[in-house]
């Protein structure tokens, strides 16, 4: 009898690991999903402003990115002598982005999407010349729009990267077949059974 509990004892572990592997992250994301609405997120969105010539950089502006769903708006500090801009302790959603030069706005052509934690990168250039696509609630009506110049995500999250996906799947292929092998050849526990 001792020597079947190895193998039981295995067979459970497997099962476990198995079980951990395949629903763990799923049951990461509903937690995130209810967090309070006023709490600090750690997402952001940087980059730099330019002129309406998209080489010259803007100094002096805001950026405001707007939560599409609760309206909660977060400004970036005034933009550096090149240009750069941060607007931070986002929370994951959908956000208007606007900037603001000398009081007028200017609406980016685009709404940004942040995943919980996530970081964008986003240069735009104001272009008072082309009206903006869209009003934002609550704000002044712009003066133009904003136009992207170049944008990169930054990494994600291991665990939710494709990366992170791939080695999950593949830890619980493993964890299935060690478990399947354990059940087949439970007759087979030790060598030294009588």
């Amino acid at each position: 009898m001792a020597t079947r509990r190895p193998a039981t004892a295995r067979r459970t572990l497997a099962a476990a690991v198995m079980i951990c592997l395949a629903f763990g992250p799923g049951f990461i994301a509903p937690v995130q999903a209810q967090s309070s609405e006023e709490e600090t997120g750690h997402g952001s969105i940087r980059g730099t402003l330019f002129q309406s010539d998209e080489k010259t950089p803007l100094a002096g502006a805001k950026v405001i990115a707007i939560n599409v769903r609760t309206g909660r708006q977060f400004t970036s500090e005034p933009t550096t002598e090149g240009g750069s801009y941060a607007v931070t302790g986002l929370t994951g959603g959908t956000y208007d982005v606007v900037v603001e030069v000398g009081g007028n706005l200017f609406v980016v052509d685009n709404i940004v999407d942040i995943s919980p934690g996530e970081g964008v990168s986003r240069s735009f250039a104001v272009q008072p010349q082309r009206p903006a696509n869209r009003k934002i609630a609550k704000m002044p009506v712009p003066q133009g729009s904003a136009t992207p110049i170049g944008e990169a995500a930054a990494s994600p999250h291991f665990w939710t990267s494709t990366s992170g996906r791939v080695l999950i799947v593949v830890l619980s292929a493993g964890a299935a077949v060690a478990l399947y092998n354990g059940l087949k050849n439970d007759n087979n526990a030790s060598p030294s059974s009588p």
